[in-house]
């Protein structure tokens, strides 16, 4: 563990942010250091920034400890930036990478947590309030997260199913729910306060997200799709399901059988690939529950009665049930 409190380092983190303020008085900043108790329990800061404002949150680390971030907010705007005092290169940039950090140390030293909105919505000077998640774990408890199986099975819900949330927290909203033995990819865990949080997808529906990890056994991996021969190879990710669909190339022509691959990728998003015969493939996107967009110049259409889809790309006609988009 670090020394809980190294005044002139601190010192020197919060003069060199107030030195930015003054230097940039646009942007007024404020920094508040997180205390080490707070750190290594897992805390979770709440604020609210608007326009050029931005919050600092400074961390005393060690070399290989693994410092945790995440961020709540209603604002997609708002983001944050992690870097070692005295940098200006980011280790993470959750505009870029996710509102889900967790970071090695590399070097003992203050770590700068910086919340600000994104140029664009400063200039309207738009408000976000946030919930910043900041935890500190030691690096033999960082290393024992970074393994684990492929795959977990949900064990041990008593009632209902297991809340898959948008984040690695209770404080995130459901996104889904994943019942007693389904099985789901293993994405990464990680210490969200003195719990363990893994980012998950469930095999077959793809729903993907976090959930508490005290309901997750280790599993086998789930068995392929089988696809149909002559069926479609996708774009390298594993199909979740694999059919038969009904299709046709021509406008006068008849539907006729075409084999057909999708991967899920939650509630109402997902791929669709269909062999056509000649050694090509047609892919089609669902997102929201409805085909929006497919491989191809021309434009789509489609119609729906009962939980059939018919769907027009140019010339080319193409059928199949809802339940292949979300299973069931």
């Amino acid at each position: 563990m670090p020394d809980p409190r190294r005044p002139s380092r601190l010192a020197a983190g919060i003069f060199l942010s107030l030195a930015l303020a003054q230097a940039s008085p646009a942007q007024p900043t404020r920094t508040e250091t997180v205390p080490a108790p707070a750190l290594v329990a897992g805390t979770i800061l709440k604020g609210t920034l608007q326009g050029d404002e931005s919050r600092i949150y400074a961390v005393d680390g060690a070399a290989g400890q693994t410092l945790s971030v995440d961020l709540q907010t209603s604002n997609a705007s708002l983001s944050f930036t992690v870097l070692p005092e005295g940098s200006q290169e980011a280790l993470f940039d959750a505009s870029t990478s996710g509102p889900v950090a967790d970071i090695p140390l590399p070097a003992p030293g203050i770590y700068l947590v910086q919340v600000h909105l994104m140029r664009s919505a400063a200039r309207r000077a738009e408000g976000a309030r946030y919930a910043l998640g900041i935890g500190l774990a030691g690096a033999d408890l960082a290393d024992g997260l970074a393994g684990g199986p492929d795959w977990w099975q949900v064990s041990g819900i008593r009632e209902g199913a297991l809340n898959v949330r948008s984040g690695p927290d209770a404080r995130y909203g459901v996104v889904g729910k994943a019942q007693n033995g389904e099985l789901a990819q293993n994405r990464g865990c990680r210490m969200t306060g003195p719990a363990r949080w893994c980012s998950i997808r469930v095999a077959g529906s793809g729903l993907q997200g976090w959930v508490a990890g005290r309901y997750l056994i280790e599993g086998a991996a789930p068995a392929a799709a089988e696809v149909p021969e002559g069926g479609p190879k996708g774009n390298g990710v594993p199909f979740d399901a694999a059919g038969t669909a009904r299709c046709a190339q021509a406008p006068d022509a008849a539907l006729g059988p075409c084999p057909f691959g999708v991967v899920r990728e939650g509630p109402g998003r997902a791929g669709v690939w269909i062999a056509l015969g000649d050694g090509t493939e047609r892919a089609i996107l669902f997102e929201g529950g409805l085909p929006v967009s497919a491989d191809a110049a021309a434009p789509l259409s489609f119609s729906k009665e009962g939980d059939l889809f018919t769907i027009t790309v140019g010339a080319e006609r193409y059928q199949f049930p809802e339940a292949v988009m979300n299973g069931g």
